[in-house]
């Protein structure tokens, strides 16, 4: 399962029973095999949170030297090998903006307080 915040922090999950290690691999790492190890976070599922550029990506999970497919993610294409890629899309993200701030003044035009 793949998820994509607001900040373009995308969360990678992958259930598998293995002893390990499980790495996520894809045309981001340019299919570095070693690049993004995952982490052990309970019995069986194993979880890896980094930022991506805004893209579409296809990626696979290697878990103990076999290749795993997220069916959950944003689809999936064959690639050359007629194996099913996972797809993962990050969208642009927006720029944050700094709040605004209004200042109030007492009858003699000092300022008070501030106010978002």
């Amino acid at each position: 399962m793949v998820e994509v915040d607001e900040t373009g922090k995308t969360t990678f999950r992958f259930h598998h029973r293995t002893d390990g290690p499980v790495y996520l691999v894809g045309d981001f790492c340019h299919w570095q095999t070693d690049h993004f190890p995952m982490r052990r976070a309970g019995d069986g599922e194993w979880v890896l949170m980094i930022r991506l550029p805004p893209g579409t990506y296809a990626f696979r999970y290697l878990a103990a030297g076999q290749w795993f497919t997220d069916f959950a993610a944003f689809g999936v294409e064959m690639n050359t090998f007629q194996e099913f890629n996972s797809i993962v899309r990050v969208p642009k993200v927006k720029a944050a903006r700094a709040p605004r701030f209004r200042f109030r003044r007492s009858a003699a035009g000092r300022a008070l307080a501030r106010s978002a």
